[in-house]
């Protein structure tokens, strides 16, 4: 008989919201039945406004659920005492604090605080868990740095170190990527899902990375119109929930590719002919541009043969009723064709 694993974090008809004095409660979500394995990453979605940074504090006890549970390992988030809780659960939030003058290792050491006296001194086993930290995330040549004085993908990565130095089974990260440069975003992602797989731990990140989020996160809690639809990236694109999450006037889901692109009414059909970088590169401008790509060369107004050689670099041949243009970059294929196919669009 096959066992299935308990989840290490579960939520029953959760509600979640805000609840003032003398005033109804504002509910932004309810009727939220979650669930998180553990050594998985999940990643939790949705447009601006839908509450995902509310849900994040409520899971992790710093604001009170309108009603329904959550429970870690069993217990109610909200039942544990905070001592005992940050031996289970660490965060790391999207501020940045004011660390003063502390290097990356003590930065990291302050994950050991559930664990140290009240004088908050490391013990030998102490200084192994934050150097392990250190070692996880790829650090070791930040830990004697000052902090004040590394870029924000330095400082992510020692915050996260923190956070493993906590030994808690349960990691929620606010837009940890949010400071951050593309290859950083990368990076970092790259790095919880490694952690994630290679530790056991669950991880929940919040983002508006969406591409990086479909691409590295093993589940995804998205959510929209008060309500989160749970499942593997690939289940949500397929059903169509993702599409309807991120609907946007102007704006379109393309589930072929898994992209973004804007809504405009697509005009004049070309064909693309050729393979490679540059012929994908190509089809991505014209798609940028307005232009409809043709599956069959027979069905577009513009024939465009792409060539690339070692020696020459690419080359775009434009065909266009009896006339053919050769030109060498994509910019001066976008402008031959506005000058001479202008008039269709």
């Amino acid at each position: 008989m096959k066992r299935t694993q308990t989840p290490i974090l579960q939520t029953h008809a959760l509600a979640i919201g805000y609840k003032a004095s003398r005033q109804p409660a504002i509910t932004i979500a309810q009727d939220l039945s979650l669930h998180m394995q553990r050594g998985q990453l999940v990643g939790l979605l949705g447009p601006n406004g839908a509450g995902k940074s509310t849900l994040m504090r409520t899971i992790a006890g710093m604001q009170k659920p309108l009603q329904g549970q959550i429970l870690l390992n069993g217990a109610d988030v909200h039942q544990i005492p905070a001592h005992d809780l940050a031996q289970h659960m660490s965060i790391v939030l999207t501020d940045r604090p004011n660390l003063g003058l502390l290097n990356g290792y003590a930065l990291v050491a302050l994950g050991r605080h559930p664990y140290t006296n009240w004088m908050g001194q490391l013990s030998e086993h102490d200084e192994d868990v934050v150097r392990w930290a250190v070692e996880a995330v790829g650090a070791e040549d930040l830990a004697d740095k000052p902090v004040m004085e590394l870029s924000d993908g330095q400082r992510q990565k020692l915050m996260i170190a923190r956070a493993l130095a906590q030994e808690t089974e349960l990691i929620l990260l606010d837009e940890p990527t949010a400071y951050l440069d593309l290859p950083r975003r990368v990076e970092i992602m790259a790095l919880l899902r490694h952690l994630a797989h290679d530790t056991g731990r669950a991880i929940l990140i919040s983002t508006h990375d969406l591409d990086l989020a479909l691409r590295s996160a093993d589940r995804l809690w998205l959510m929209s119109g008060g309500t989160i639809h749970t499942g593997t990236p690939e289940d949500l694109v397929l059903n169509g929930a993702f599409e309807a999450a991120f609907q946007s006037e102007g704006i379109a889901f393309d589930r072929q590719t898994g992209t973004f692109s804007l809504g405009t009414a697509p005009h004049t059909a070309v064909y693309v002919g050729g393979d490679g970088i540059a012929a994908t590169w190509t089809r991505r401008a014209l798609e940028r541009a307005g232009y409809q790509l043709a599956t069959e060369s027979s069905a577009s107004q513009a024939i465009i043969t792409v060539t690339d050689t070692l020696t020459d670099g690419p080359c775009w041949h434009l065909h266009l009723a009896d006339e053919t243009y050769d030109v060498t970059s994509i910019d001066a294929l976008l402008n031959t064709l506005q000058a001479h196919i202008s008039s269709d669009r």
